[in-house]
């Protein structure tokens, strides 16, 4: 898929954290699926699809498999949720892909930065074995910690804030390239007015997945299997 906005060069870039820099998402499914299942339901694709990038994501899963009205509330499902976190996170891998992207950017002196939900506890758990590749990242937004961040994804509220905190901010926020792997992500980084690219993960892919990016799909620059497919020059950059 071509990019739609070949007229903006591309000055900045922001990364989603889970399933763009590290293999995260895998893990979050198996715990959430655990948790559920301690109550009597399951986890599935499609929760999965509703969740990704919220901010409320367990008082999401709650109420919609009904368990909030039998009072099971986030403590209990984050007992089990994070036993299964702490386990598993620590070891999950780097995405294909990421370490020559930050290498390119780094080399060709682009500023680029994270936007995650995530906050200070959870970051440094997943984050554990990875600090000399994270200390890489000149900005890092974590939406979970920032209380000016009124709305999480899909809203605009937490591309618009890393923009801001660019040291040299760009001059239209079409200059700056958002990568993400949900929908509620790539929602939040068109809403921002970015150009976005969307690599989603296909063992996450609902049913009705094309359904569910219909809307979206005409505005991406593009969509990608893996950032190994990743070209720059579309966007205005030296090849790699």
């Amino acid at each position: 898929m071509s990019p739609q906005c070949p007229n903006h060069h591309i000055t900045h870039v922001i990364f989603d954290y889970d399933g763009v820099i590290q293999d995260t998402e895998k893990v979050y499914f198996t715990a959430n699926d655990a948790a559920l299942r301690a109550f009597g339901k399951s986890f599935n694709n499609i929760m999965k699809a509703e969740i990704m990038g919220r901010c409320n994501a367990v008082e999401w899963i709650l109420q919609t498999t009904g368990l909030a009205e039998f009072g099971v509330t986030v403590e209990k499902h984050d007992i089990i949720y994070n036993q299964v976190v702490e386990i598993l996170l620590p070891d999950a891998p780097l995405m294909p892909g990421i370490v020559n992207l930050i290498e390119y950017l780094q080399r060709e002196n682009i500023p680029y930065a994270i936007c995650s939900a995530a906050n200070e506890t959870d970051f440094e758990r997943k984050t554990r074995k990875l600090k000399p590749f994270i200390a890489k990242f000149p900005l890092i937004e974590l939406v979970g910690e920032d209380r000016t961040v009124k709305h999480g994804k899909p809203a605009p509220d937490p591309y618009l804030a890393t923009i801001k905190r660019f040291t040299v901010p760009p001059k239209s926020n079409k200059n700056v390239l958002v990568i993400e792997d949900s929908i509620n992500g790539a929602k939040s980084g068109l809403a921002a007015g970015c150009t976005t690219i969307f690599v989603p993960q296909p063992e996450f892919k609902p049913f009705d997945f094309e359904e569910r990016i219909a809307c979206i799909k005409p505005k991406l620059a593009e969509i990608l299997n893996t950032l190994e497919d990743f070209e720059p020059e579309k966007y205005g950059l030296p090849q790699m």
